[in-house]
């Protein structure tokens, strides 16, 4: 006669796997369904009009990284630095 944990430990590991395997399947079959019927169709667009919006976006945040490095390389000039202040022996 088996121990009356280790039947259990076996039949949840067999059931969890079922159930996520089964509860897989059902979810990619109803999320495609839905996803076809509410998304509306993508406009095809030109790959180069998709790289050239990527390309500026991408320059843009460059510049921006640019003024941010330069804002804190000023702001660290701008502050004093403290004077070390030697004991008195």
């Amino acid at each position: 006669m088996e121990p009356r944990g280790d039947g259990f430990g076996k039949g949840l590991l067999v059931g969890t796997l079922l159930g996520g395997v089964i509860g897989g399947v059902l979810g990619v079959i109803i999320a495609n369904r839905l996803t076809g019927e509410s998304r509306p169709k993508a406009v095809k667009s030109g790959g180069g009009n998709l790289r050239q919006n990527l390309e500026e976006k991408i320059s843009q945040l460059n510049e921006t990284i640019d003024q941010v490095r330069d804002q804190l390389a000023q702001a660290g000039e701008a502050e004093p630095t403290p004077e070390p202040v030697a004991e008195p022996s």
